[in-house]
């Protein structure tokens, strides 16, 4: 294995994704076809995009599929089944279904292998164990958070990796996975995906530079890439470009200026004045791409935006080297959305507990924006970290329903319990239905048990650390 030349991290993850990969070049020849699935944001298109350049380098006949998720697994994975040709190999990258399903589908077809080529938490069939043709690289078996130190695409690049060494030129993807997926700073990458960004920039593939970071807008000049910017939002702009311009001339700085021609005076006045010192760090950028490809968090955030509904066009994307027009003001509408909508949120009447933060957000907000908003008002910090946050409001079908956040600190203290935990706890009380991971999740109950729920959520949070 190439990695462990020079870099160990996780032995029992290493030694099993290359015996995988051994396993799957000694299978190919049997196999009719293989059938590569995977994930619509900018994690999975990426991931897709690097599966499907493996595939085509081994000359294997392949089909692949993008899914968003929108119908559940087990419908879309038994009916898509009855068109593979047997024996096949299925590939999951960026997503996976449960391992119920997986076993179901197998006793189905016997003949299909499984690889699972996927970050996020696997939720194992207690009483069946996988039969040897499912090989799950899935890295939080073995101990790897799957956001932090090995996203989808990371795991997805060294699987190709392993596979044949010159899928090494596809490294700069796996840099658009990450920025799509960690929401973070480059130096706070660790592990794994500090391990192939590293390997990225070391090959000329990407460039690193420090500054200004305003993610969301580091492709425009100054005064609009401040009030652009969702990572971090800027409390202080309300995503107002007079505010911004305003600021910058009170500061002797042009509004004119790109993020890139700042000298380090003038990066650490704009960052004093706003008081924002996340408003500073590094970032990367492909030195081919122009525009809003140039830098890989803007790249990523259009890939999710456009993958979602029109996968074939996110794949495109890859291989341009600057945006149409009509993306482009599909981009801009999408982000300054999201600037617009964490100013309502933060204006908005809250009921705060000891525990929690409810907002309701009905007829302020579009439905449609909700998660999206929990996810960006979570990762700028917007709210007590310390406080889980339920943001929603009344449903079309009558119900409530609520995106659910947790933050690492409120996992931290609460006995490692998050999102999850707390919304099986609500609906064991209360009715409904819901679902989700650690940090974040999803829900509805009857509106009735609204003002219950809010009387009583501190003793449900309370009560998850004693299950």
């Amino acid at each position: 294995m190439l990695y462990h030349l020079y870099k160990m991290i996780n032995q029992k993850f290493e030694n099993y994704l290359e015996t995988t990969a051994l396993e799957f070049l000694e299978n190919k020849a049997k196999y009719k076809e293989i059938i590569s699935i995977h994930h619509t944001d900018a994690d999975g298109i990426s991931s897709g995009a690097i599966i499907k350049k493996m595939l085509e380098r081994l000359g294997l006949k392949f089909k692949q599929y993008a899914f968003n998720l929108d119908v559940s697994w087990k419908n879309y994975i038994f009916n898509l089944g009855k068109s593979f040709k047997s024996p096949c190999a299925i590939i999951f990258s960026d997503l996976e279904p449960s391992g119920a399903i997986i076993c179901d589908l197998l006793e189905k077809y016997p003949n299909f292998d499984i690889y699972i080529i996927d970050h996020h938490l696997f939720k194992k069939d207690p009483l069946r164990e996988f039969p040897e043709n499912v090989y799950n690289c899935n890295p939080t078996l073995f101990g790897l958070n799957g956001l932090k130190e090995i996203v989808g695409v990371t795991l997805n690049y060294l699987f190709a990796r392993e596979i044949d060494e010159r899928n090494k030129d596809l490294a700069w993807l796996a840099a658009i996975g990450m920025g799509g997926d960690t929401l973070d700073h480059i130096n706070n990458y660790k592990s794994y995906n500090k391990l192939v960004i590293e390997e990225a920039l070391e090959l000329g593939q990407i460039e690193l530079h420090k500054g200004i970071c305003a993610f969301g807008g580091q492709f425009e000049r100054l005064d609009k890439a401040l009030s652009m910017s969702i990572l971090p939002y800027i409390p202080s702009l309300e995503g107002d470009r007079d505010k911004a311009r305003i600021l910058l001339q009170k500061l002797n700085i042009d509004p004119k200026l790109k993020i890139t021609d700042l000298n380090s005076a003038q990066i650490n006045n704009v960052v004093n004045e706003l008081n924002l010192p996340e408003l500073k760090g590094e970032y990367i950028t492909f030195p081919k791409k122009k525009g809003i490809l140039h830098h890989v968090f803007e790249y990523a955030a259009l890939i999710s935006i456009v993958g979602h509904d029109n996968p074939s066009e996110a794949f495109k994307l890859l291989t341009l080297n600057n945006v149409p027009k009509n993306l482009k003001i599909k981009y801009y509408k999408h982000n300054n959305a999201i600037v617009s909508n964490l100013t309502t949120f933060l204006k908005l009447k809250k009921i705060v507990t000891k525990s929690a933060i409810f907002v309701d957000l009905t007829n302020k907000i579009d439905v449609s924006r909700w998660s999206n908003i929990g996810s960006f008002a979570t990762i700028n910090k917007i709210y007590d970290e310390e406080k889980a946050l339920f943001i929603g409001g009344m449903a079309k079908e009558g119900n409530m329903k609520f995106s659910v956040r947790c933050s690492q600190l409120f996992i931290k203290n609460h006995n490692g319990k998050g999102t999850n935990a707390i919304i099986k706890e609500i609906t064991n009380r209360f009715g409904g239905s819901g679902g989700g991971h650690g940090l974040a999740g999803g829900m509805r109950i009857d509106p009735e048990n609204y003002p219950l729920l809010t009387n009583e959520i501190d003793d449900i949070i309370n009560s998850i650390n004693n299950n």
